[in-house]
């Protein structure tokens, strides 16, 4: 079995990685992605908020590090800045919303993972995605609630799982 080769924080923030990886308590995480329904579901999140929501255009970051705890930085597929975030180039302030979607070798597991990480961090909310089964979840601190009517909700937000996925 492989052991894993643990880094420093300033190692990890000193080091490009394409793609971008996370970093968990030392070790170098890669993320799954680069498939085309992912990106595709990416760039579609990002013009449907944009066009609906026009507050949101500069506050839309795609792949941005969010530095949840002092030893772990993450790397959610979208997220929003709160409208008096400061000017990071790490987002060390909570997101107000993070959007992770999943890749087909993502596991639920792995992605909840993430997700208790943005929550405890200070992230109000966070939505899942699966492009595959076209299903989406909304998730608060202690409860993951299932996107049943295919309407992801979030503070006055309101977006329809059919405008962002493949039919």
């Amino acid at each position: 079995m492989a052991t894993a080769v643990l880094v420093s924080v300033e190692e990890y923030l000193n080091t490009s990685y394409d793609p971008d990886c996370e970093y968990v308590d030392g070790e170098v995480v890669e993320r799954n992605l680069g498939e085309k329904k992912h990106s595709k579901a990416q760039r579609r999140i990002i013009y449907y908020l944009g066009d609906h929501y026009t507050t949101l255009r500069e506050r839309i970051y795609p792949e941005q590090r969010v530095q949840v705890k002092a030893n772990r930085f993450r790397v959610p597929d979208l997220c929003i800045a709160a409208i008096d975030a400061p000017d990071e180039q790490i987002f060390r302030t909570p997101p107000e919303l993070c959007i992770e979607i999943l890749s087909p070798k993502d596991t639920m597991t792995r992605t909840l993972e993430k997700i208790k990480d943005y929550l405890e961090m200070g992230v109000r909310l966070c939505w899942i995605l699966d492009p595959v089964t076209r299903q989406g979840w909304i998730a608060t601190p202690g409860r993951l609630e299932d996107a049943a009517d295919g309407i992801l909700r979030a503070d006055g937000i309101e977006m329809p799982l059919s405008a962002v996925l493949e039919g």
